[in-house]
């Protein structure tokens, strides 16, 4: 039986399969593709996770104080060991959107969906504050102002002068919602997940496993609403559209135009 042509050409292929020049072949487009869709794969990835951390960062909670475009106030306190600390100085800079006020007020001025509700944290006032370190092990404060400063670190033993000296502490935060509140609402380790938020409270502290952290002190508290209803009740003077005024020689001048009016001159006759 005569061999077909698709036999021959199956016979050929085998015939070379083993051979040096088929050895000697290197499947270099099949090697290229994979390489091709793993770059693909990975420029893919990172694009993704850069959009996802993006958006997650614009997003903030509806409603959730401070809103961006407006000005309100909150209380800042340290606690180490039991003892509240002087405040912060004020800020050196008033760009931030989270800044300090010498009187451990802090000004919530935030400017975007960014920095405003969820995302005014701890950790982003701490970021925009020279040399105050706020993290889930470590707290530093600067040496300015009225604050003395230091550096306390997880596991470490209370300073002397403290009522819970020679104890080791850890890192904490404490959130209070509002002024009348007595229990925080929430503690965490984590500087992140804490944020300011209109007339709140917030107290970093360094404290022994289990203590009660400290709230801001009354005078704090008293001077963040003062700053409150010092903005929610400043005038704003607007020049009014329209107004007239009227002078004694009987000029009239309008804020869009000026007129003049010049009175008819009088005329005495005097008899003969």
């Amino acid at each position: 039986m005569a061999q077909s042509q698709s036999g021959k050409w199956v016979a050929k292929v085998g015939s070379t399969g083993g051979g040096k020049s088929y050895r000697s072949q290197r499947p270099t487009n099949f090697y290229a593709a994979i390489a091709a869709i793993v770059i693909i794969g990975l420029v893919s990835v990172f694009f993704a996770r850069h959009e996802y951390q993006s958006n997650r960062a614009a997003t903030t909670t509806t409603g959730v104080t401070p809103i961006a475009g407006s000005t309100t106030f909150a209380s800042l306190a340290f606690d180490v060991c039991g003892k509240l600390q002087p405040s912060l100085a004020a800020s050196p800079s008033t760009t931030p959107p989270l800044t300090a006020q010498a009187d451990g007020v802090v000004k919530l001025a935030p400017k975007t969906a960014a920095e405003a509700g969820t995302n005014a944290t701890v950790a982003r006032f701490a970021k925009d504050y020279p040399g105050l370190t706020i993290s889930s092990n470590k707290l530093v404060l600067p040496a300015s102002g009225g604050t003395v400063g230091g550096t306390w670190t997880n596991g470490s033993a209370c300073p002397a002068s403290t009522p819970d000296a020679g104890k080791k502490g850890r890192v904490v935060i404490s959130y209070w919602p509002n002024f009348a509140t007595t229990k925080a609402t929430l503690t965490s380790s984590d500087p992140g997940a804490v944020h300011f938020s209109s007339n709140g409270l917030v107290t970093v502290a360094f404290v022994p496993e289990g203590a009660t952290v400290l709230r801001p002190s009354s005078t704090t508290i008293q001077k963040m609403l003062v700053a409150a209803q010092s903005t929610a009740t400043s005038p704003t003077t607007t020049a009014a559209t329209g107004s007239t005024t009227t002078a004694a020689t009987g000029s009239t001048t309008t804020a869009a135009s000026t007129t003049s009016t010049t009175a008819k001159p009088t005329t005495t006759t005097t008899k003969k």
